[in-house]
């Protein structure tokens, strides 16, 4: 009996110890699979160098082809062409998660990525339309069909800390813009030179010759760049243990209300149809469409704006620079927040720093270039908020294995938004001013802060999450 007892300690002795050094790998492998998820989303989140771009953009459109009456204002038809493709993306993203795995769904989205940068060589130097088409629509469905995959895939891996595991993948898009922004500038404007034609109507444009010339190279080399990169990122990406007992072990889990870890898979028609019928999930996507409405004209139109009081355009290529580290380390900081405590809190911290650096934006005018820098990056701060919560919401609210599914119906938000705001965008500026413009934005948060209130924090079967 005694060695019996003795046999027994000394197995369960081996298997704690077996248990805690497989654990340890699988900790390493999820700390793989984040990174392999940033660098892929790093890449992603270039679109972010939007701002800082399309200036040169309609500056060589302008120059060099046919559509000589083209204003910085009208690069919100590229951003628009990019929102329409948007919600497509991400279900489809989703469906090839489900069939072919979070490797294979992510690849081909990357594909999809790489080609519209690389098509936007020859796009660029025929028209505004063409260019919409493939740094606008193509680009973007690549993006949002890769974008999902890795998110949902990280949720999974640290199942206690969705928001957290949320944020800290999508803190490659918001870094996105950090490093290439300054490859943009540096190799398209090395020697910082600023729009030195202005129009009748006060707007700004680049009329150099070297560096008007360096533009449609600039999409290929990024192509290149961004393959390299999605290529490691992707080598890392694995799915995790699927055995319930195991993950709960191993990655110290607690389970969810239903008994289930990653809940139940719907199919794609129930998911969509649930999340249309809920309240909850109406004011997500209600708040999402605020605040993206609001942040459509900082995106688009910062540095056309801060064109009229800042004569200094590597100044402003640093702006987007600094604001996307902003927009990206603050990522997985709103998932702490939401993590710690919940919805309401977070989402009202996200409204009213919106609002209140919107409306006052306007004041930096005076105050000098670093305040505008500081108000920008303050705006993204803000504004990024809502891509760890509402991901990890929807995500509660039905299930994390249906978490890209709903991101479909959260990009739709978005994709919804940024089409009025851009189409919205190219007259209200003539009409309202940029003064006016900002204010009408911050308004939007303001709307979306008191629409929060009607979120109860249940799931669809009244349980708490």
């Amino acid at each position: 009996m005694v060695n019996s007892l003795i046999s027994l300690s000394a197995s369960t002795d081996l298997f704690k110890c077996n248990c805690g050094r497989f654990a340890d790998v699988v900790m390493i492998r999820a700390a793989f699979v984040i990174l392999g998820g940033v660098l892929v989303h790093l890449c992603l989140g270039s679109f972010y160098v939007f701002g800082n771009l399309t200036p040169y953009v309609i500056s060589y459109l302008r120059n060099r082809t046919d559509e000589h009456t083209l204003r910085n204002v009208d690069n919100l038809w590229i951003m628009n062409a990019a929102n329409l493709v948007s919600p497509f993306g991400m279900v489809f993203g989703g469906v090839l998660d489900r069939r072919l795995g979070v490797r294979a769904a992510t690849a081909i989205g990357c594909c999809i990525f790489c080609s519209g940068w690389a098509l936007t060589y020859f796009t660029v130097q025929k028209s505004l339309v063409l260019v919409s088409l493939s740094y606008g629509a193509l680009t973007q469905f690549g993006l949002s069909t890769a974008y999902g995959p890795p998110v949902q895939n990280a949720s999974k891996w640290l199942p206690k800390r969705p928001a957290l595991a949320v944020g800290l993948i999508v803190c490659g898009v918001g870094g996105g813009a950090m490093v290439f922004n300054q490859v943009i500038t540096a190799y398209l404007n090395p020697d910082n030179l600023s729009p030195d034609f202005e129009s009748s109507d006060g707007q700004k444009y680049f009329t150099d010759k070297g560096l008007l010339d360096r533009l449609p190279t600039l999409f290929l080399i990024l192509a290149g760049i961004y393959a390299v990169c999605q290529i490691i990122g992707i080598a890392a990406l694995s799915k995790p243990p699927e055995d319930e007992v195991e993950a709960k072990r191993l990655l110290n889990d607690s389970r969810s209300s239903d008994g289930q870890i990653h809940g139940l898979r719907l199919s794609v028609k129930d998911v969509l149809l649930q999340m249309i019928k809920s309240k909850n999930s109406n004011i997500v996507l209600a708040f999402t469409f605020l605040i993206q409405g609001g942040m459509v004209f900082a995106i688009s139109l910062y540095k056309a704006y801060g064109q009229t009081f800042i004569n200094d355009d590597h100044f402003l290529a640093t702006v987007g620079s600094i604001s996307s580290v902003f927009n990206s380390i603050c990522r997985p900081l709103w998932g702490t927040i939401y993590d710690k405590f919940g919805f309401q809190i977070a989402v009202k911290f996200v409204c009213t720093l919106f609002t209140c650096l919107s409306c006052t934006i306007m004041f930096t005018e005076t105050m000098g270039k670093y305040p505008f820098m500081l108000w920008i990056c303050g705006l993204y701060a803000s504004f990024c908020g809502i891509f760890s919560i509402c991901p990890t919401t929807l995500g509660k609210l039905f299930g994390v294995d249906n978490m890209v599914i709903t991101m479909g119906l959260f990009f739709s938000a978005l994709s919804v938004s940024s089409l009025c705001a851009g189409f919205i965008g190219l007259n209200l500026q003539s009409v309202l001013g940029w003064h006016g413009l900002f204010v009408f934005g911050g308004s939007l948060g303001a709307i979306a802060f008191f629409v929060t209130f009607f979120f109860d924090g249940k799931d669809q079967n009244g349980k708490p999450i």
